[in-house]
């Protein structure tokens, strides 16, 4: 039997654009064991998505407002905790290319790459990339929260791993770039080419 769940319906108008299942249950913590019973309507209605299942993260379909980049991250932070930014879309944030990314170009550890967010694009990376990673000191500051492997590392990583997006090699700023590093990027990933 269905259970009435008008109760939580209003809830919806107070959880930040991205949410948790988590989120809701502390929101009304009365009601938190129909939480999961709540969200699945909305999923039904279609008032929220989910962004990666089986993971309970959700966001909110404003119609004619799209998913800000803020958003976008949050969302996949929450969803894949291991989320590096790569490629062309780190280029670009760290203003190292004068050509924009259209889609978010992101690694994760987790196997499942299922990603229901719209402009995403996740690529697995093996245990060792992330151990390559940290040794190298490969992050360069965060992008809403999001981490982003550093120039070099980037370039080094999209020579390496086929499929992500990179600029074009006249709209990167090679000025910026370290050629001692790129090369020391080279060396450390070369190792994780894959066969």
């Amino acid at each position: 039997m269905m259970q009435d769940m008008s109760m939580l319906s209003p809830a919806l108008d107070t959880l930040p654009r991205v949410f948790t299942l988590s989120d809701l249950k502390q929101l009304q913590p009365e009601e938190s064991e129909r939480a999961l019973d709540c969200v699945l309507r909305w999923l039904e209605s279609g008032v929220v998505k989910q962004v990666a299942p089986p993971r309970p993260v959700f966001y909110r379909v404003v119609l004619g407002d799209p998913l800000s980049d803020e958003d976008r991250c949050r969302a996949l932070q929450r969803a894949f905790p291991s989320l590096v930014m790569v490629a062309g879309s780190a280029l670009w944030r760290q203003g190292l290319s004068r050509q924009q990314d259209s889609v978010l170009e992101c690694c994760v550890a987790e196997v499942e790459l299922s990603c229901h967010l719209p402009d995403v694009r996740l690529h697995w990376r093996p245990p060792a990339w992330w151990s390559v990673i940290r040794l190298a000191g490969g992050i360069a500051g965060d992008y809403h929260g999001v981490p982003m492997l550093n120039a070099e590392l980037a370039l080094a990583d999209a020579s390496t791993f086929a499929g992500v997006w990179m600029p074009d090699r006249e709209a990167v700023d090679w000025s910026r770039l370290s050629t001692a590093r790129l090369s020391e990027a080279s060396d450390y990933l070369r190792k994780l080419r894959p066969r």
